[in-house]
């Protein structure tokens, strides 16, 4: 269902109250991983974060833990919007070239950044500052090209499929196994 409000964030006609919406098949938007409330809670304030999304996607559909980063990191250039580096794929690289960085990265930023084309408030977009945003991923030995090709893979996971049983079996017991 979509009420006035939202439709402006996901740029499809307003009618008054809430009404039904179905999004096209071949649209970017597939489930709750491409849901505003999602993306935008896993975002930071107006500007999209391959990390906190890939960590999000770890430890909410993969039931993954992934550490805090260590003390004194400079995050100059992942945050400086008029750095050299139009994208934030070509931002967040800059973390794998940096060891104490790398480890926790290569798990978060690879499916982060299929999520890419979502800004910060869950807007979809194809480029960020003139550059067209490539949202390819991988998880693990499977690669896919989109948003859609994430939640298709995390679909057909077995590790995501057990991560949800526990989480929903916690949820409902109030105490873990």
């Amino acid at each position: 269902f979509m009420s006035p409000a939202l439709a402006i964030v996901y740029d499809v006609p307003a009618q008054p109250g809430w009404a039904p919406h179905t999004f096209p098949d071949d649209g970017p938007r597939a489930g709750l991983l491409t849901q505003v409330s999602f993306l935008s809670l896993h975002a930071h304030p107006g500007r999209s974060s391959v990390t906190l999304r890939g960590k999000a996607l770890r430890e909410l559909f993969l039931c993954q833990t992934v550490p805090e980063p260590p003390p004194g990191i400079d995050f100059s250039v992942v945050s400086n919007p008029d750095s050299s580096y139009p994208t934030q794929r070509q931002r967040v690289a800059a973390h794998l070239e940096t060891p104490s960085c790398a480890g926790c990265h290569r798990i978060t930023d690879p499916i982060g950044l299929s999520l890419e084309q979502f800004d910060g408030a869950g807007g979809f977009r194809t480029t960020e500052n003139g550059a067209t945003i490539d949202a390819s991923g991988y998880l693990d030995d499977r690669t896919f090209e989109n948003s859609v090709g994430l939640a298709e893979t995390l679909a057909r996971s077995e590790t995501t499929s057990r991560c949800l049983v526990r989480t929903l079996y916690r949820y409902g017991t109030g105490h873990a196994e």
